[in-house]
């Protein structure tokens, strides 16, 4: 019975580890698979919305 918290931890970290892997690589995936347009239009909003953080700074 004693061997079951250290086992049970090692499990749950194990499961954590590749779900975080299973997750950035879908992220990475689905990330390079955009459209040309849709990158451009990514770019495009952030550079705004860094002008917009800019002016209110000020």
């Amino acid at each position: 019975m004693e061997t079951i918290g250290p086992g049970l931890w090692l499990i749950a970290l194990t499961v954590g580890v590749v779900i975080l892997a299973a997750a950035a690589i879908y992220g990475i995936m689905r990330n390079r698979s955009r459209t040309l347009s849709e990158r451009v239009t990514t770019e495009v909003e952030t550079r705004r919305e860094y002008e917009r953080e800019d002016r209110d700074e000020k």
